[in-house]
């Protein structure tokens, strides 16, 4: 326990308590998503109480359905490269809500976020006590604290990931320098629509007047709103594709292929010594990762090593490189190819298709959509070699349950079904009964996450691989369950 804190809560644990009772707050009021009822109005209340921070440093806003957070981190890893002291808002956290605040890859301190939160309190708890639906919700709390972070720590610049949507989304309070929307599909359809066009007009509430735009956005329906959103607001709209380019890419599974790559001038130096916490950027047992040429329009980057197993994760970074290099053309900042060069290939994202263990493999993801799942399992064929997939499932039963189950079930071996322990996890009898409707299978029941992976990791070869995915709750409880048991 931390000692008494004397700005309003005796520790962190308290200022978590008082932060969590918002849930209790946004269930009581039944807020719901819409331009009459969840708006940025309290949003911007709150931020004007404490004096507008999140006009105090320029940002980079980021959205899209899947992969809005690799992209956030290779943004700002290469920020943080470039000597710049970079922010970084990143949802949901794995293992710790602090992970989610961050300036040069450290999360922000217990005793800062008890201290912001402490000064914000009063406000919360009198719209609590007078106007309940007028208080603050969970995420605009959260999002509070990171912009007061940001300004009381004098960040150079931020780069924020969208919670949900992106124009009513409470990161939308900002004018950015560039705005990134990383691709459309089919998600939180019951909160953002349930066609991809009126998904595209939610993340397309990121655009600002004038403010350029980079996204690899490909669905006819959805680019139509997305480009026609960019004219109504004369934002340069740069193209994953059409703008931007991709050529050359050769996945890297071994130590022998890397090395035979870096022969070729790869660029990988040591790690940057403010940063030890980002990925090692050296080919080992547990790393894999793309050789890449990224062409933008100012500027063509060969060969470059990003140690992040899927080719999605070359269009993330690709879209992280054509947002800089717009910045650096503006003259907002300065980034030499090589610090790009070196800063990917010492990025980390935890939890993407992430190697944590071997002998036998095992890979952590928190794929929880259909695309990210349908992402998850081409990358599972094309860049390992394994004899049995054994597959530690557990979902939310807020997801399209049936779709996801039948594009990762069918090529697995063996499948375990589980749940976290979020409220809103699916019971996996209810996941045994959809995968023995759909693909004919049956799997095993397990009421832990711990139980399943102890069971799968008994029954598994050294040769045989073992994905554990279905929600970012899944991949932090078991994140913690292996960092100590794993090689």
């Amino acid at each position: 326990m931390n000692k008494k804190n004397t700005t309003g809560f005796q520790s962190y644990e308290a200022a978590q308590a008082f932060l969590y009772k918002a849930i209790d707050y946004e269930k009581l009021i039944s807020y719901q998503y819409n331009a009459s009822t969840f708006n940025l109005d309290r949003m911007v209340k709150m931020l004007e109480h404490t004096g507008s921070p999140h006009r105090t440093f320029p940002s980079i806003h980021i959205t899209g359905t899947k992969g809005k957070g690799s992209t956030s981190i290779m943004i700002s890893t290469i920020l943080e490269y470039a000597g710049f002291k970079t922010g970084l808002f990143t949802s949901p956290h794995l293992v710790d809500l602090r992970e989610r605040i961050q300036i040069h890859c450290r999360k922000i301190p217990e005793t800062n976020f008890t201290s912001i939160l402490a000064g914000l309190q009063p406000y919360i708890q009198h719209l609590r006590n007078t106007n309940p639906s007028a208080s603050p919700t969970f995420f605009e709390i959260l999002t509070a604290i990171c912009m007061l972070y940001f300004k009381k720590e004098q960040a150079e610049i931020a780069v924020l990931e969208v919670g949900l949507g992106g124009r009513l989304d409470s990161t939308n309070v900002v004018i950015p320098l560039v705005s990134i929307i990383t691709n459309i599909g089919f998600d939180h359809t019951a909160i953002l629509g349930n066609t991809l066009s009126s998904i595209a007009h939610e993340k397309a509430g990121i655009i600002k007047q004038g403010i350029p735009v980079v996204s690899a956005v490909e669905d006819p329906e959805a680019l139509a709103v997305i480009e026609k959103t960019c004219r109504e607001r004369n934002a340069e709209l740069h193209l994953l594709g059409r703008d931007i380019w991709i050529e050359e890419v050769h996945c890297i599974n071994t130590e022998k292929q890397l090395l035979s790559h870096r022969s070729q001038s790869i660029p990988c130096n040591p790690p940057h010594p403010l940063f030890p916490k980002r990925g090692t950027g050296k080919m080992n047992r547990k790393t894999g990762g793309s050789v890449c040429t990224i062409k933008t329009g100012q500027h063509t980057y060969t060969d470059i090593f990003l140690p992040l197993v899927g080719t999605h994760q070359v269009k993330n970074c690709a879209l992280a490189i054509a947002a800089l290099d717009i910045l650096r053309e503006r003259g907002y900042i300065s980034v030499h190819e090589e610090i790009v060069r070196n800063a990917l290939a010492q990025v980390s994202c935890p939890a993407r298709i992430e190697i944590i263990g071997t002998n036998p493999l095992i890979i952590l993801d928190y794929a929880h959509t259909v695309d990210s799942m349908r992402f998850l399992k081409k990358s599972l064929i094309e860049n390992f070699t394994y004899n049995k997939l054994f597959l530690v499932l557990g979902l939310s039963q807020d997801k399209d349950l049936d779709t996801i189950l039948t594009e990762i079930v069918p090529v697995s071996n063996e499948v375990l079904v589980t749940r976290s322990k979020n409220p809103r996890a699916a019971e996996p009898d209810d996941l045994y009964q959809r995968i023995e409707r759909l693909c004919g299978k049956q799997s095993g029941i397990f009421d832990t996450i711990q139980n399943a992976v102890h069971a799968a990791q008994q029954m598994a070869s050294k040769k045989d691989l073992i994905c554990i995915t279905g929600s970012a709750y899944i991949a932090g409880e078991a994140m913690q369950i292996l960092k100590t048991t794993v090689l």
